[in-house]
């Protein structure tokens, strides 16, 4: 799947607030950078897919929160809606495999985290797609480290 280039107008979404005053249903939360997180709040968490868009309406990331925080994978997109990285989260920290690629298209790197730390094997590559070299990170102490992550 890839983002789209195309611009759009940035969606709109009713943001109510319940009568404890907090955010429920869908909502647009502005960046600082001008663009805009779309989904959905559940007493004041966000909840579910969102997507990040930028200014001019084109996605740039979406993924899934739960209980307010990052959880599950996400998914980022170059300005032309190509893929940029794709990575995963469990409780707001990077965690399990993330992958990179090129504005070219080619894979740049893969590895995998846990509690936001590189663990196991990473691996970067040439423009052919071969294996350019390998670098292992130990994991924390008192984790287990990932079976086979970069493959």
């Amino acid at each position: 799947m890839t983002g789209s280039a195309d611009t759009a107008p940035l969606p709109q979404t009713p943001d109510a607030l319940d009568t404890q005053g907090r955010r429920q249903g869908p909502w647009t939360d502005p960046d600082p950078h001008g663009g805009v997180m779309v989904g959905d709040y559940v007493d004041g968490r966000r909840e579910g897919t969102w997507r990040h868009y930028a200014a001019d309406g084109r996605l740039r990331s979406e993924g899934p929160f739960r209980d307010g925080e990052l959880d599950g994978d996400w998914t980022w997109y170059r300005a032309n809606g190509e893929l940029m990285q794709r990575g995963g989260f469990r409780r707001g920290r990077k965690s399990g495999v993330w992958e990179r690629w090129t504005a070219a298209g080619r894979r740049l790197d893969s590895g995998a985290y846990d509690g936001d730390r590189k663990v196991g094997d990473w691996q970067t590559f040439h423009p052919d797609g071969t294996v350019k070299a390998v670098r292992h990170h130990k994991p924390a102490a008192g984790q287990a480290a990932p079976e086979n992550p970069a493959g």
